[in-house]
């Protein structure tokens, strides 16, 4: 007997609640430099083609970088170029996001790269050269306008030298000609300083935690709650229910830990028993959201997050 495998509706709160993913204002700031990037490439012509504009996203872990630019990719999807004869099929992606090899290799950032854009592994032997070509090849045919390389600071932990590692990654922009983004936490930040030129190259946008239950980390909540289009209003911003404080303290602002700890929540309560069920709250929710944290966090107290944050782990 086969299982029937039954697609969630897209119009259900079990649905919204597990693809749960809101931007707020720094996270557009960048989607928007992007944007303008990218339109201000199809007016250049001639010598003023090359030299693209590129950026770096620096952050603490947590705060949604990494799902910020794989949401900015899937917001600008590719399609399937057609030859007239119909003798070659082209996949375009205008934007590619991928995360730097672990450990990093030179050789290994060229394979990456084709892996992003849809290539299989070769299974022989290859060169650096020949990923390399192969690398810059894809790029140029699948008509990249943007490569998002994440988790810059894979380079600080390999045994290939920070400047080798930035030189490559110059070269891709140079020879390829596309715009990059670079992601990293503060600590990857020393790669852009390696020199002066470099640091201009790739301009720093800085995104941080929400440090102050303030009126900011409310209008995040209440785009949640506005995501998730509940029935019967909650208050997930409304500071007289309590549960902004009570999620700032929790996630102390990060989003790499609000978001799974809400829908782990939602989890508890039901929300996947039925696709069509609607979740009242109660007094008891306070102690579901203590359950789905540490659900999410392991046995790893408040306090002794609070204290690993502030050492910087």
């Amino acid at each position: 007997m086969i299982d029937t495998v039954v697609q969630p509706k897209s119009d259900t709160l079990a649905y919204r609640v597990a693809n749960l993913n809101v931007p707020y204002p720094k996270i557009e700031h960048v989607w928007q430099v992007l944007n303008s990037i990218r339109t201000q490439n199809k007016y250049k012509e001639g010598t003023t083609r090359y030299g693209q504009r590129h950026i770096s996203v620096i952050g603490p872990s947590g705060v949604g970088k990494s799902q910020a630019l794989v949401k900015y990719e899937e917001l600008n999807p590719g399609f399937t170029r057609i030859s007239a004869d119909h003798s070659k099929e082209v996949d375009i992606k205008p934007v590619v996001y991928m995360e730097l090899p672990d450990p990093f290799t030179i050789k290994e950032l060229y394979q990456h790269i084709s892996y992003a854009l849809g290539f299989p592994e070769l299974t022989r032997k290859i060169t650096i050269g020949d990923a390399q070509r192969q690398a810059f090849y894809l790029l140029k045919e699948q008509e990249v306008e943007v490569l998002i390389l994440d988790e810059l600071d894979y380079i600080l932990t390999s045994n290939v030298s920070s400047k080798a590692a930035m030189n490559a990654i110059k070269k891709i922009a140079n020879k390829a000609n596309i715009t990059l983004v670079l992601a990293g936490t503060p600590e990857a930040e020393t790669l852009l300083k390696i020199n002066f030129q470099n640091y201009r190259r790739y301009p720093k946008i800085y995104i941080d935690r929400f440090e102050k239950c303030d009126e900011e980390w409310y209008k995040l909540l209440e785009r949640i709650e506005e995501s998730l289009a509940l029935e019967k209003p909650v208050g997930l911003g409304d500071p007289m229910t309590n549960l902004p404080q009570i999620l700032h303290m929790m996630s102390s602002g990060l989003l790499g830990i609000l978001t799974p700890v809400i829908q782990e929540m939602y989890s508890i309560l039901g929300v996947f028993d039925e696709d069509d069920k609607e979740i009242t709250f109660n007094s008891d929710t306070i102690e579901v959201l203590k359950q789905a944290y540490h659900n999410i966090n392991g046995d790893l107290t408040i306090e002794e997050f609070m204290s690993m944050l502030e050492k910087g782990y």
